[in-house]
């Protein structure tokens, strides 16, 4: 444990009130709190975007522009008064607890994007980031590690901007190394970044004016409350097995192979069984005929072995997705992570948005030939193109084993979904490099098993009341958990020694352990931060453990998460 007075340079904790949240909205108008100094002018008034930026007035003059998520330096220059923290395509949505807070007063106004998203993410990662403004007109941004920009809409709304610009029709100067710190002598200042281009993340960005032109300069956090989860818990069992490709084009499976070879309580996935394209016989069936829709039942040879018994029958969407279960998936052409792993009837797929509708397309067909079940997108367009895709599956009905071949992608059109999930709700195992992963065989289970938890809520600053760990996926034996904290971090031992192989200690646990209480299957256990700087630094682990029936210990663990007291 280390701890002591520090000097900081962190984020301000008093966020103030929320003034809104969601998507490429602009949030109406709030006050500063003082007359804001700005390239020779002042300003009373802030039209805060959740896409990172905001607009300066007084009263409303000049007017704001629209919500943008796609950031352009030219925009910056013609448009209305604008000082951009991070102008990218942000989500700031309910569901993840976001929204814009504003802290008026008449020493400092401080704007931040609290728990955000970029746009179209898979990742699930939240971030933060502030933009504070003085009455000298100096402006801080603070980010926090997670801060990027990656928007998988289009590379023009994954692109970023850091800076400011007195707008209407400004001269557009070069760019700045923002980072790097430097003086200008223009007071239009930015650096605009690719997808992932941010370099900033746990830094503060201060803004000096010059007048005109800025004096900037990019500092480290330090002295700052943080937080951080390492290691995994047990015991883990996906019930699905996938890929997003967020652009048509970034499909990399064209001729390649998926086996998915059945065991008793699942799959053994790989690709290093060379699979054989099968060309349809004359007397297939063409099925699936339209744009958008779902087969009749298909009947097989026998009862076929899959998750939860077996099925004598399938049925398939007409945008890549044979359901070996049932009808109930639906006839859906827009391939989203969420509903795949929420899918009521178990299924593979390469779910793209088809139309064999369109003259000139192949059709997807179906027959079954000594044993194996075909279903065939036989040279079929992908929807507004005349490219086609050959994709086949292959279904053993004595064995239950199943094979994708990637005969030809034409990788045109919308995004693809390529994988295989058990009906009902499964938990997300985080998306598979297929094109390289599977030459290690990956498990897919029939029944998902989620592994223990524990990830910190809020963050440990001074005088923080709420901040405390909250345990999570607790297995349904006893409603009560164990939060152990230590002086300092394990690597990952073992803990088969004490029969419960598969298990890890991540803490030292030298200062004890406290009960959780469990609600269904989490708990949070408060851990009040005192208000005292000498607390400043002070650094912990803790891990969550909770009873199983799984080994002989009789406990399972979770991943470890380390807590540095900050400002």
């Amino acid at each position: 444990m280390a701890g002591g007075l520090l000097a900081q340079n962190c984020p301000d904790r008093a966020l103030g009130t929320v003034v809104g949240n969601g998507d490429d909205v602009m949030l109406s108008i709030r006050p500063i709190g003082f007359a804001f100094p700005f390239a020779g002018a002042t300003y009373t008034d802030v039209h805060i975007c959740t896409n990172g930026y905001f607009h300066l007035s007084n009263a409303g003059v000049p007017a704001p522009g629209v919500g943008d998520g796609s950031s352009t330096a030219a925009e910056l220059a013609s448009g209305s008064p604008r000082i951009c923290a991070l102008w990218s395509d942000h989500n700031l949505t309910t569901a993840n607890g976001a929204n814009v807070y504003i802290n008026s007063t008449p020493t400092k106004c401080t704007i931040t994007w609290d728990r955000a998203i970029t746009f179209g993410s898979t990742s699930g990662t939240l971030f933060s980031f502030q933009a504070q403004l003085l009455p000298t007109g100096e402006v801080k941004f603070y980010y926090d590690a997670n801060t990027t920009n990656n928007s998988t809409f289009s590379a023009a709304f994954a692109a970023g901007l850091v800076g400011a610009s007195p707008g209407v029709g400004a001269v557009l100067p070069a760019a700045s190394d923002i980072s790097v710190g430097g003086a200008t002598t223009d007071n239009t200042l930015f650096e605009t970044y690719a997808a992932l281009g941010f370099d900033m993340p746990l830094q503060s960005l201060q803004l000096i004016p010059t007048n005109p032109g800025w004096a900037y300069v990019a500092t480290p956090w330090s002295g700052c409350a943080a937080t951080s989860q390492y290691g995994t818990g047990c015991y883990k069992a996906a019930d699905s097995i996938y890929e997003f490709f967020a652009t048509a084009a970034s499909n990399d499976l064209n001729g390649r192979t998926i086996t998915m070879l059945r065991q008793p309580n699942g799959y053994l996935v790989l690709d290093s069984i060379p699979g054989t394209f099968v060309t349809p016989s004359g007397t297939a069936q063409v099925i699936a005929v339209g744009d958008d829709v779902v087969s009749p039942a298909l009947p097989l040879s026998a009862s076929m072995p899959v998750a939860g018994g077996s099925t004598s029958s399938i049925v398939v969407n007409s945008n890549g997705v044979v359901n070996l279960s049932g009808t109930g998936n639906g006839a859906g052409f827009d391939p989203v992570t969420a509903t795949f792993l929420g899918w009521a009837q178990t299924a593979v797929c390469c779910w793209h948005d088809y139309n064999n509708t369109i003259a000139g397309s192949g059709s997807v067909k179906f027959e079954e030939v000594g044993g194996i079940a075909y279903v065939t997108w036989d040279g079929v367009y992908s929807f507004l193109t005349t490219t086609p895709d050959t994709v086949q599956f292959q279904l053993n009905v004595a064995t239950g084993d199943i094979t994708i071949v990637f005969s030809a992608i034409g990788a045109a059109g919308d995004p693809y979904l390529v994988g295989y999930s058990v009906g009902g709700p499964s938990v997300n195992p985080g998306a598979t490099d297929l094109s390289t992963a599977l030459a290690t065989p990956v498990t897919v289970n029939d029944a998902a098993l989620a592994e223990l938890k524990l990830a910190p809520a809020g963050l440990p600053f001074l005088g923080n009341a709420s901040f405390g760990l909250t345990i999570s996926d607790v297995p349904a034996l006893v409603p009560l958990a164990f939060a152990f904290f230590g002086s300092g971090a394990l690597p990952g031992i073992d803990l088969g020694f004490a029969g419960a192989g598969g298990c890890s200690a991540y803490t030292t646990a030298d200062f004890g352990a406290l009960t959780v209480p469990i609600v269904g299957t989490s708990g949070t256990q408060p851990f009040a931060i005192p208000n005292n700087p000498a607390f400043i630094g002070v650094s912990l682990t803790a891990q969550g453990a909770a009873f199983t029936l799984l080994n002989s210990l009789g406990l399972v663990t979770s991943n470890g998460v380390q807590f540095t007291v900050g400002g």
